[in-house]
């Protein structure tokens, strides 16, 4: 069985070795990359699929990989008792666990009383400069989190809001992990991220704090995004088996117990232990959007970041 998996490597490995710890005559063969890059290959390999399981971590672009068909159905019981908006109606993907978009940021450079309340206001002028980093518009969770302050605030607050970013000359990088480390470094002082990088970061020593925005009266509520697993169109036979067993073992409680905590997101399975330390979902206004949906706003959010000039 072949996957392939935008999750660090550090992350993801331990899930592998708990997998062929149950299954010890299975053959896993894992490549890791981005979102965009794995999406592109699987496109272009469907006449002749390498690969037999897709783990991601941005429900946008797996919605967008079903409706192109590069997944296959599966109807798991563990997999159609979750919720409709974090699987496909067939079960071709499904939701592994959730992460929140948040702002994390260094104790050493910022003063509590000056800290943001929202994301919007990370288009204040009070932090231009070069003061905060973020995900550049080729990351998934980011150009997700576009569409989402779309649906909630329409196009022309985000619009603006995207102009601001890039008139305060926000550092964007490629990915989540160079945001993290510079602002627990010290280079940056705020850092857009989804919530585990905080943990991470604050497991590493580094001095940093986390801002749940966007939880005030008439705020947004958090966006949260998804980490997804589905198993590749033209896989079959032996490996087919293989590779729903270990959907269903992704979604167990031993499977998720070690994603979900070595990841410190939020488990999709009711019921799951959280990383030490992680605040339930339950603690927090979550903005009321369907993640399944946020691909249909794909193509204005692009149209946004190319208007606004954003990296």
């Amino acid at each position: 069985m072949v996957v392939y998996t935008t999750r660090n490597e550090a992350l993801f490995n331990p899930v592998i070795a708990a997998f062929q710890a149950a299954y010890p005559d299975a053959q896993v063969t894992v490549l890791n990359g981005s979102n965009s890059e794995l999406g592109a290959r699987l496109l272009e390999e469907r006449v002749n699929p390498q690969a037999n399981i897709f783990i991601n971590s941005d429900t946008l672009s797996m919605e967008d990989l079903y409706n192109e068909g590069v997944f296959q159905p599966n109807d798991s019981a563990a997999v159609l008792a979750l919720p409709e908006q974090y699987r496909a109606p067939d079960g071709g993907w499904a939701a592994l666990t959730l992460r929140a978009r948040v702002i994390m940021y260094n104790t050493d450079l910022v003063d509590e009383a000056d800290l943001p309340t929202s994301v919007t206001q990370l288009a204040d002028p009070q932090w231009a400069g070069g003061r905060v980093g973020s995900a550049n518009s080729t990351n998934g969770a980011m150009l997700g989190n576009i569409v989402a302050v779309n649906r909630l605030l329409g196009e022309d607050a985000t619009t603006t809001w995207l102009q601001g970013l890039v008139d305060n000359e926000t550092a964007f990088f490629g990915g989540h992990t160079d945001v993290r480390k510079a602002v627990g470094s010290g280079e940056l002082e705020l850092g857009f991220v989804n919530h585990y990088y905080y943990f991470l970061s604050l497991a590493e020593g580094a001095p940093v704090g986390i801002i749940w925005p966007d939880q005030g009266e008439g705020e947004i509520g958090l966006v949260v995004n998804s980490t997804n697993i589905g198993i590749v169109d033209g896989t079959e036979g032996d490996t087919l088996e293989l590779a729903k067993a270990f959907v269903d073992f992704m979604l167990s409680e031993e499977g998720q117990t070690i994603y979900a905590q070595g990841n410190y997101e939020w488990p999709i399975v009711p019921g799951i232990a959280l990383a030490e330390g992680v605040p339930s979902p339950d603690e927090f206004t979550i903005a009321d959007i369907d993640l399944k949906s946020l691909v249909d706003g794909l193509e204005t959010a692009r149209e946004q970041v190319q208007l606004t000039g954003m990296p």
